[in-house]
């Protein structure tokens, strides 16, 4: 009997949910106290407007005209943007998140019993930083509201929002030196000089700031030219995208004057008010290795390509062998970067890989490969005496991207889309000069912009970590010898060290679906002596990149095969021993595809990583679009487009979940810790399992036990809410049967790229009362449900086996529904909708909720 999924009833419409506030324990200092702090800036500035522009223009560290202007403030102010509209000739550039040490007069107030109201000495206090551009005349209101406050007097209509910001202000200063010239910008540079010629210029990003009005873009590019002229640079590319707010140039800047950026001297570029950031270039790159097996081990199972089937799928990826026999006649190469000629046909391992896994998995399980072509965009090439795969080194990376994704889906210039139908990228590169460091990169921003904007489900991978890990319990050969304790250990490093090994951009974007790599393969091979399994049956490789994401998103999404990654010892000490985790060879890996250096085309070979899992990720999502959508008996056949991407998304992570034994063992880990508490243990569990490792084949069908229900919708960020009934199997009514009930939400959130609030849409499910109508309660081994709302994805599991009496005619009711944030957003918000509800072996859950639904054959979108 076959068991296809079924389609969700259109909901009816309900009022939403009430909100939750959340506590306010932050001290501030009273108003005679900020006239004593800040009240001396004030002063200054008046002083010097007084007394002319010229020496207030002189002075980089003086606060002046067309210089950005950093508000810090303890707490945060709701719609800051609002205030500076107020201003006229004060732009708001972006705000972002900071903390203070506490003192005196900012500090979070104790709510322990005993200790009301004292000084939190162990938090710190969360702040933000707003960013403006003023002009003379801002700077003049500035002082004017200043001293309203000052002297107790009202504000007019439309600026008491001021008032909260001086009371809430714990420093006013222009954006200097210190904000543009990063400490990890330092370490670079001086890594930098020590490899290269003192006569050969270094190239570095610039990222300028991005103004509202064209003509003054122009105008302070012009000025930042005059600076790296100035500087004895030169220009090598520069682009502006308005809709990130994202303007940047690659210059090349003499090592002699590097100096200069190292000490923040007071020199052109250092100084230069246009300038943000000044950052290493962007850049992807892989080492060429080769690891051909004899071609005769392949293992294909042949599908036809459909005739006139568009691709779907789009790899954004090294240059292909597309003469390999595994690959030829189902890739659609489109070069306008011409990087196919400069391409190196024995160097095109990357790309080569990902295609192959894309079209046909791991070869060493034989799988059916899919059946459309798939839409490939060079971006990474190897040449002449290259020693690895790299993006341009002419380009920005950001703007790379950005013309491949219009080119492909709108044409470029005068030529129309090259790939149309293509709604699933995969982008299985990271940008190793940018690991997360609780900003989205600009890179993040576009593909956030790019997936709402154009519906377009990007698959990336979460990076691969390649500095050792200190493993401080190991101390001698003994304990790597010993299975369970190398496992602890292992994973007890990979927690305390989760501030070094953190995600490449990329994947910390909220909108994609970040792909980390797990401990799987199918190779059977004997390990050298001097390697070593972490693990005794499985988990996250040590080299994959970990959450959490922006603001706590859970990331990596999701887990898929990486290769049983291997490691050796490569130093030992009194911290402990520090492991490296083995590049695939022949010991492990997923079977590929690969060029052969004597020009044959099929050879095979082993890669892992994050690459090869995102690429199976990716072959995933084909896989559902083609069983769910691009079957005309698909459930959801006949839906309109604009929704596969969503759906998609909601079932690629909708048969994820924690693998129990290793979420145990680190849950046992983080409780030795006294000091931890629930959510913070979950949310360092989901650092390490995101989501956890789904079943895809569970996601495309049902079983006898088993029924999972599909859907899709649009919904607006009013009062109203989708409120779903779905019925329950008449045989788990008052019986002790074990089960489970799993919610998966996945939408595109729009994005406000100047707010600290970032996303603009978020959605949420509100179950009713589960425990009461279907005996289930939370499963405890998932990302805490204060995570799970943070991102755009929304995925929770509930379990049990208590005997209820079914009530509401034995329907089962939760609700949908968005807040907006971050701005006003006035757009439907589209989603997908899976529900899965699983019991014993004996419980006939599929037949009986079928016939309860008494289903048609497609499923209906639904509008507020």
């Amino acid at each position: 009997m076959e068991f296809p999924l079924l389609p969700i009833p259109d909901p009816e419409i309900s009022p939403r949910p009430a909100g939750r506030g959340v506590p306010n324990n932050l001290n501030l200092p009273d108003q005679q106290r900020q006239v004593q702090r800040i009240g001396p800036i004030f002063q200054r500035l008046q002083n010097v407007l007084n007394s002319g522009l010229p020496e207030l223009r002189q002075d980089p560290a003086s606060i002046a005209p067309e210089r950005a202007l950093v508000f810090e403030i303890a707490g945060t102010i709701n719609n800051f943007y609002k205030a500076v509209d107020r201003i006229e000739g004060l732009e708001f550039l972006g705000e972002g998140e900071t903390t203070f040490d506490p003192d005196e007069d900012f500090y979070v107030a104790d709510t322990r019993k005993g200790l009301e109201g004292s000084v939190r000495d162990d938090k710190l206090v969360k702040g933000r930083l707003y960013l403006t551009m003023p002009d003379i005349r801002a700077l003049q209101e500035l002082i004017s509201l200043w001293d309203r406050y000052k002297d107790r007097k009202p504000f007019d209509q439309g600026f008491a929002m001021w008032r909260k910001v001086f009371e809430q202000l714990s420093d006013i200063r222009p954006w200097g030196p210190q904000d543009r010239i990063s400490k990890e910008l330092v370490d670079y540079l001086n890594c930098q000089l020590n490899l290269v010629d003192s006569d050969k210029p270094l190239r570095l990003e610039v990222e300028l700031w991005s103004y509202q009005s064209t003509k003054r873009q122009q105008k302070a590019f012009e000025r930042f030219m005059e600076a790296v002229s100035e500087s004895s640079g030169k220009l090598i590319y520069n682009t502006s995208i308005p809709d990130i707010a994202y303007d940047a140039a690659l210059i090349d800047l003499p090592a002699s004057h590097v100096n200069y950026l190292l000490e923040r001297e007071d020199t052109a570029l250092v100084i230069c008010d246009e300038v943000m950031l000044i950052r290493p270039q962007s850049i992807a790159s892989f080492p060429i290795e080769s690891n051909a097996i004899e071609a005769d081990n392949i293992q294909t199972t042949e599908s036809l390509i459909l005739k006139n089937a568009p691709p779907i799928v789009g790899l954004f990826d090294g240059v292909p062998l597309q003469a390999h026999r595994l690959l030829d006649g189902r890739l659609l190469l489109d070069d306008p970067d011409n990087l196919n000629e400069i391409s190196s046909p024995t160097k095109r391992y990357h790309g080569t890989g990902m295609a192959s896994l894309i079209i046909r998995g791991d070869l060493n399980r034989g799988e059916l490969s899919i059946q459309h072509p798939i839409y490939i965009r060079p971006v990474l090439y190897a040449s002449g005496n290259d020693k690895d795969e790299r993006t341009q080194r002419d380009r920005l990376l950001v703007d790379t991207i950005y013309r491949a994704v219009m080119r492909m889906r709108f044409g470029d210039g005068d030529e129309e889309a090259v790939a149309p139908n293509v709604f699933i990228v995969n982008l299985s590169i990271g940008d190793r000069t940018r690991p997360f460091a609780n900003h989205i990169s600009p890179l993040g921003r576009l593909l956030d912009y790019l997936a709402f904007r154009y519906d377009i489900l990007f698959i990336v991978s979460a990076g691969n970590v390649h500095e050792p890990l200190l493993v401080s319990a190991l101390q001698g050969n003994e304990d790597l010898d010993s299975p369970a304790f190398l496992q602890r250990a292992v994973l007890q490093a990979l927690g305390d060290q989760r501030s070094q090994r953190t995600l490449l951009s990329p994947a910390e974007a909220i909108n994609v679906i970040t792909v980390g790599s797990w401990y799987v393969d199918s190779v059977e091979t004997d390990l050298p002596s001097y390697n070593y399994e972490p693990y005794i049956e499985e988990g996250p490789n040590i080299s994959s990149g970990q959450g959490l994401g922006y603001k706590k998103v859970i990331k990596p999404d999701i887990f898929m095969p990486g290769g049983r990654e291997r490691f050796q010892v490569v130093r030992k000490d009194e911290q402990g021993i520090s492991i490296q985790h083995v590049p695939s060879g022949r010991i492990h890996g997923l079977g590929v595809a690969i060029p052969d250096p004597n020009g044959l085309l099929d050879k095979r070979g082993l890669m892992s990583g994050t690459s090869v899992a995102t690429a199976l990720a990716t072959r995933s999502a084909h896989m559902l679009f083609d069983f769910l959508i691009g079957n005309d008996e698909g459930v959801l056949a006949g839906m309109d487009p604009e929704f596969y991407a969503v759906v998609i998304k909601a079932l690629l992570v909708h048969r994820a979940r924690w693998s129990e034994e290793i979420s145990c063992l680190l849950e046992s880990i983080s409780e030795s810790n006294d000091t931890s508490h629930y959510i913070e243990r979950r949310d360092n569990i989901a650092r390490l399992l995101g989501y956890g490792y789904p079943v895809i084949e569970e996601s495309m069908n049902c079983a006898f036990n088993r029924a999972t229900l599909v859907g899709y919708g649009e919904i607006l960020p009013a009062k109203d809410s989708h409120q779903f009934r779905i019925p329950l199997p008449p045989s788990l009514d008052r019986v002790t049967e074990p089960r489970s009930i799993t919610l998966t939400l996945a939408w595109f959130s729009p994005v406000n790229v100047r707010s600290q609030t970032y996303r603009r849409a978020k959605l949420e499910i509100k179950p009713d009362n589960f425990k009461e109508k279907a005996g289930v309660s939370r499963f405890r081994l998932q990302p805490s449900d204060k995570s799970v709302p943070c991102g755009t994805i929304f995925h929770t599991h509930y379990k049990g086996c208590r005997a209820v009496e079914f009530v509401d005619d034995g329907n089962l009711n939760f609700k949908v529904f968005c807040r907006e944030q971050g701005g006003l957003l006035d757009q439907p918000i589209r989603y997908g909708l899976a529900f899965t509800i699983e019991a014993g072996e004996k419980i006939p859950v599929y037949q009986e909720i079928r016939e309860r639904l008494a289903i048609s054959p497609r499923v209906s979108g639904y509008t507020v």
